[in-house]
């Protein structure tokens, strides 16, 4: 490790701060062995990889220091990186996904951060299971995502969560969604402080309507609500989504569109492929 690649904190310091440095996993060979969404055809490796390397190089056009992590992907969901630890302004907590096959990749992620010099808060200690596509930071507020069926984490997990985010001077809130939803960031995203992006009819978001304004995705057009924000207002979108994308727009905000339709097939947005060590 030399000094250069120390990033200094605060690290994430608000949810939509322009990012600056993040790491990426490249997709693997066994993402097309990966179970698609209903009515989707599997995704093809090769494709993927050439959409992963345009994500990397508009990241990198929009002034973000992207940070490569080789990673074993024996399962095809190393490239949803996000889903292994969260980074907020003091520091990074560990995540513990509810696939035992991911373990590895916590541990590659954990090293990673280290070797940039981010102090690890806490971990999600076992039997506690939390993945981090089911959780969205928003202003100081961090919602976790419960499917209604098969949850993918379990209350010892989102207690031990919630116990670190404390000290940080940060809460949780739980949100109740449908479970064919792979992840809480496919359809639920903070777009800029005062606005939710979400479809409403996979995520209940009742309890937020006092905390901020709430733009409706409709159905079919659910995993349109998946963004990552690059800055204040302005966010990354997959491209494919024909009418979800105008509402953005029309919304105010400045969208980077690009195609990453074969993640997509698995229920992965760009949020879960995109895990920022830096927003300033």
């Amino acid at each position: 490790m030399t000094e250069k690649d120390i990033i200094a904190a605060p690290f994430v310091r608000a949810a939509n701060a322009t990012l600056r440095d993040a790491i990426l996993v490249a997709p693997g060979a066994a993402l097309d062995g990966v179970l698609p969404l209903y009515g989707e055809p599997s995704p093809l490796i090769e494709r993927a990889k050439e959409q992963h390397k345009v994500l990397t190089r508009t990241l990198q056009d929009c002034g973000v220091l992207v940070h490569p992590l080789e990673a074993e992907d024996d399962n095809g969901h190393a490239a949803f990186v996000a889903d292994c630890a969260i980074v907020v302004s003091s520091g990074a907590i560990v995540l513990r996904p509810h696939r035992i096959d991911r373990r590895r990749e916590v541990n590659a992620v954990e090293a990673k951060l280290r070797d940039h010099g981010i102090p690890i808060l806490g971990k999600i200690e076992a039997p506690g299971l939390l993945d981090g596509g089911d959780i969205v930071i928003a202003g100081n507020t961090a919602y976790i995502g419960v499917p209604d069926n098969k949850p993918r984490s379990n209350t010892l997990g989102r207690s031990q969560f919630s116990q670190i985010l404390v000290s940080t001077g940060m809460q949780t809130l739980e949100l109740p969604m449908d479970g064919s939803i792979p992840r809480l960031s496919d359809v639920f995203s903070s777009a800029a402080e005062d606005l939710i992006v979400a479809a409403t009819d996979f995520v209940d978001t009742s309890s937020l309507r006092a905390r901020a304004q709430i733009l409706a995705i409709p159905r079919g057009e659910e995993y349109g609500a998946s963004l990552l924000p690059l800055g204040s207002r302005r966010v990354l979108a997959n491209l494919r989504f024909r009418f979800a994308v105008p509402m953005l727009r029309k919304a105010k905000l400045d969208v980077v569109a690009i195609d990453l339709w074969e993640f997509g097939k698995v229920g992965g947005g760009p949020p879960a492929l995109v895990l920022p060590l830096k927003r300033a």
